[in-house]
């Protein structure tokens, strides 16, 4: 039963590290091509959603993989501690609080009506520190397989 667990999560990180790279990809373009609109964003979640539908398709994808990746991140810190693997547990931790960084700094910077590039600044850089630590995570749940 732990072994199974253990290949869930390390196939749910393996599906993380995935759209995350995707995330990453779709941030970028977003951030170099997108025409945003300009003007107020209503502080409100149909403001939000507004403000993402006027910027057009792709960064209204980059925010459902960010919603994506929050569900996905607190899966996974929810099975790191179904394991005996500590390691694997404070990654997943950190991980989590990187996702969730992240999402704090693009709603923010969707908000600020495209403008507070610090926002932005925020979400790459959270998204640099989920990537490594999900791929410790999966180091560590892989590392510790070996030994079983």
């Amino acid at each position: 039963m732990r072994d199974l667990q253990l290949s869930k999560l390390q196939l749910l990180t393996v599906v993380t590290l995935v759209i995350l790279s995707i995330q990453g990809w779709t941030g970028d373009f977003v951030n170099l091509f997108s025409v945003f609109p300009m003007g107020a964003v209503d502080s409100s979640f149909s403001g939000l959603i507004r403000a993402l539908e006027e910027a057009g398709q792709l960064p209204v994808y980059h925010a459902i993989e960010g919603v994506l990746l929050v569900a996905f991140s607190l899966v996974i810190l929810i099975l790191s501690f179904q394991t005996k693997i500590k390691n694997a547990k404070i990654a997943s931790i950190i991980a989590f609080g990187a996702v969730v960084s992240a999402t704090i700094g693009g709603i923010l910077f969707v908000l600020s009506g495209f403008q507070d590039n610090g926002n932005s600044m925020q979400m790459a850089g959270s998204f640099i520190g989920a990537y490594a630590f999900y791929f410790l995570e999966l180091y560590f749940t892989k590392s510790n397989r070996a030994l079983a």
